[in-house]
């Protein structure tokens, strides 16, 4: 596919945060409510905004908590700063990045995450070929599935449909982007299971990051 603007989801797509953002979220649900998730239960919530994760798994007399849990992880996870305990890029990110600048294309991140932990991390792994970095949470953005986010990006830059795709690890991001009318990408190595992602029906799957610098061009 030939494009101009490629939009990246990151968690569980550019770089492998799970483990810090699955510690940080049992940190809270035990220190808060004395039980903590499984792995597999947490990765049913892939894609979810935070209040509703924590909605989803807390006891119906605790449900309407759920914006306290959220205060509390951001407190324990953002500023406190765990978000990078054991967070690494994915293998490949950093160099295909480069490249797909270097090619000309615009590139952004549309994100559930905040803004503020977006530029930390960002600026953390010297990821500087971003044109927009933007996170749903925390701001007026609506979350995914919603395309508000894309939309917006494509609006800035000013870029067609034909000429955008997102890249993700959900079924969300997927959705995200039909829903904004672009091409899209899965990839399979991400938090979200292989089945969920096929069944969105996306236009590409890679189950490695570099394999994007074969499928997607720069659109002259």
């Amino acid at each position: 596919m030939e494009k101009k603007l490629i939009i990246f989801d990151v968690d569980g797509t550019v770089w492998d945060s799970e483990r810090d953002v699955y510690v940080s979220f049992n940190h809270t649900l035990k220190t808060m409510a004395g039980f903590e998730i499984t792995k597999e239960q947490f990765q049913t919530l892939a894609g979810m905004p935070l209040g509703a994760m924590f909605e989803k798994v807390l006891p119906d007399e605790k449900k309407h908590l759920s914006a306290e849990y959220e205060k509390a992880y951001k407190k324990y996870y953002i500023d406190e700063e765990h978000f990078a305990d054991a967070t690494v890029l994915f293998e490949g990110v950093k160099e295909t990045i480069d490249k797909f600048k270097k090619d000309g294309f615009y590139m952004a991140v549309a994100s559930s995450k905040p803004k503020r932990i977006l530029d930390k991390m960002v600026s953390a792994f010297n990821l500087e070929g971003f044109d927009y970095v933007l996170g749903t949470e925390e701001s007026n953005f609506k979350h995914k599935p919603d395309p508000e986010i894309v939309n917006y990006i494509m609006d800035k830059l000013k870029i067609s449909k034909e000429d955008a795709v997102i890249v993700g690890d959900s079924k969300s991001d997927i959705i995200t982007g039909k829903n904004a009318g672009i091409d899209t990408v899965a990839v399979t190595y991400g938090y979200d299971k292989t089945e969920n992602l096929i069944n969105a029906n996306p236009t590409s799957v890679i189950d490695d990051f570099t394999k994007l610098s074969e499928i997607i061009k720069i659109k002259k």
